[in-house]
This record gives structure tokens, sequence and C-alpha cells, in this order.
């Protein structure tokens, strides 16, 4: 009877694994696998067919089938990644119809899928920093929420015939408690409808682009949020150069991946154009620090430009990894003081009534 069970939840797993969407990281190993088939000289439809049957998501199997049976009807690669932006993005489309024009389809592949992993390896770490501090914080709120509404109440009860003589403290809880079981359906009500607002409405984007503009106005989200926009640009731009895309155009590429970095990397273009070298055309933009302004000099004036690209990439992410955990050590003893002020106020509130009247006894 349990190993049965045992199958049958394993099995359950297993359908629910290969129903989940398709990730970032999914498309960026099957250009890896990609990259290595062609490269070994398989052909591309064959490359497909095998790419195909090794999914264990249904809707990854089902995209390459999409793809493979484009390229049967005489359609590029580039193309058919096109009608998915979802999962490929502009620039990796023309990276590849690049590769499909000069023969270099095996190394384009390889080397978007590793820039990729970069860029995704850096975003993980990021969400892991911070995941610990908000899963903490988050639970102290709902503990305490939960704490007003339906334990602090008794409480109230319990000490109603001596409200004038109890500590200030413990007055003020029961205060916060009562008005927040007298608006309990208000707060419900719009919790429930900014939720609506900002997910299945048409104003959708706009609240989320506003709630963006506001978070990212303080200083060391802005600062750090600044970094993470300069590594990604000089990746980016690192790659487009490598595939042997024009200075011009690789900016053009570069800023489509970005809209709030977009007016800058036009600016950019621009003065190019005009006859400027890269470094002297960042120098007329605050945005850009000295250091990266300096080292791109170096790289232009050796030839190593999309080397020195990628060195400042890592520069970048190695001083937002730094700040990171900076910060999380800052965090770790404020989220101590405030579960203490939360949870410690509250037990504190209820228990000075009693200590009280211990001691008048």
């Amino acid at each position: 009877m349990i190993p049965s069970l045992f199958t049958q939840l394993k099995q359950h797993l297993q359908h629910q694994k290969q129903k989940r969407q398709i990730t970032p990281w999914d498309t960026m190993l099957f250009l890896r696998q990609f990259a290595t088939l062609i490269a070994a000289g398989v052909p591309i439809i064959q490359s497909c067919t095998i790419l195909e049957k090794s999914q264990a998501k249904i809707a990854l199997r089902r995209l390459i089938y999409a793809i493979k049976r484009d390229i049967l009807a005489g359609k590029t690669l580039s193309h058919c990644l096109q009608r998915y932006p979802h999962y490929f993005d502009h620039l990796t489309c023309q990276l590849i119809k690049i590769g499909e024009h000069t023969g270099r389809l095996d190394h384009l592949l390889l080397t978007i899928a590793n820039h990729q992993e970069k860029y995704l390896a850096f975003r993980k770490r990021i969400q892991q920093a911070l995941f610990y501090p908000s899963l903490i914080l988050i639970t102290a709120f709902i503990i305490t929420f939960c704490m007003l509404i339906f334990i602090i109440p008794r409480f109230a009860e319990l000490f109603q015939d001596m409200q004038t003589h109890l500590p200030l403290l413990t007055r003020l809880i029961f205060y916060i408690s009562k008005q927040l079981r007298s608006h309990l359906l208000l707060l419900l009500t719009l919790v429930i409808a900014f939720t609506f607002l900002t997910t299945k409405t048409k104003y959708a984007p706009v609240i989320k682009q506003c709630l963006k503009r506001t978070l990212t106005q303080l200083p060391f989200i802005q600062s750090s949020l600044h970094k993470t926009k300069l590594a990604r640009f000089a990746r980016h731009l690192a790659l487009t150069l490598t595939a042997g895309i024009p200075l011009t155009d690789a900016l053009l590429l570069t800023s489509s991946l970005d809209q709030d970095f977009h007016p800058t990397l036009r600016h950019l273009q621009t003065k190019i154009r005009s006859g400027l070298q890269l470094h002297r055309a960042m120098e007329t933009l605050p945005c850009f620090p000295l250091l990266m302004i300096q080292m791109i000099k170096v790289g232009e004036e050796s030839g190593k430009l999309e080397h020195m690209l990628d060195k400042l990439a890592d520069f970048f992410e190695s001083d937002i990894d730094q700040l990171l955990h900076q910060l999380t050590q800052l965090l770790e003893p404020l989220i101590m003081i405030v579960l203490g002020v939360l949870i410690g106020g509250l037990v504190m509130g209820m228990y000075l009534p009693i200590f009280k009247l211990g001691s008048r006894l």
C-alpha cells in the first residue's frame, strides 16, 4: 500500500514538473545544447528532434517542435525565434541571424548561452540575498497581525474590569487591536482591490511602473540598480562586439533591451557617429563612472574593447555582490530589533498587567 502511494506521488510530481512554464534557465540550456549539437556537426533539424525528445517539460517540447516545423517550412532559425519574443529577446535573434550569415552559428549560440548564464546566476544571487530577510519580516508581520486580530481581544476581555489601571503600552495595544478589528473588512477590501489593480486590469503596468519608480528613488536601491544597468550594458555590448557587429549598431541593439537606458545609449550612438570614440562620448554623460571610462579607453587603445567590457561587467557584479553581503549583515541585527519590537512588545504589553497585579498582592 505504502509503495503504491509513493509511486503515485512521484508520478504526480513528475506530471506537475512537466506542466511548468518555460523559464530563462530552460532557454539558456536549450541554446547551450543546441550549440553543442551544431558544433558536433549535427544538422539543425536533427538537433531539434534530439532536443525535443530529451526535454522533460511539455511546454518546452512544444516550443522546440514549433521551431522545427517552421524550419522545415523554409524559414531561418533567427526568424523562427523572433516569433517567441517572450523567450528569445531581440538581441539574441539578431546575433543568431549574424551567426547564420557568417557560418559561426554554433560559436554565437554558445556565446549567448554563456552570457545568459552569467546574468541569470547574478540575478539568482540577488534573489537569494534578499529572500531570507524578506521571509522573516513578512512572517513577523503576519504573526503580529494574527495576534492583534485573534489573541489580543481575548486579553482585552480578561482585563476589561481594570481598563483605567492598565499600563500605557497595554492600552495602546488594545486600541490598535480594536481599530484593526473594526476596519478589518475595509483593509481586506483595499488589499484585494490593490492586488486586482496591479495584476488583472489595464492599469496594472502603470501602477507597477509608479511603484518601481518610487522604490528606485531610495538611495541604496538607486545606486545598486544603476550599477546593475551598467553591468548589463557592458555585458551585452561585449556580446555584440564579439559577434562582429559595428559599435553604433551594437549600441542600438543593446538599447532595445533596457527602455530606461535607451536615451543614454542613443546619445552615445549620436556622438560616435559624429566622430568621437566611445570613451570620449561617455565623458559627455554623468551616468558613467570615471573608472569605466578609463577602462574602456584602455580597451579601445589596445584593440580589446570587448574583453575590457566583460571585465567591467564582472567588476560591477562583484561590487553589487559585496554591497548585498554588507546589506545582509546590516539587516540581521535590524531584523532582530524589529522582531523584538513587534513580538516582544506585544508579549510585554500583555504581561505587564499580570506583573502589576502580582506586585500589589
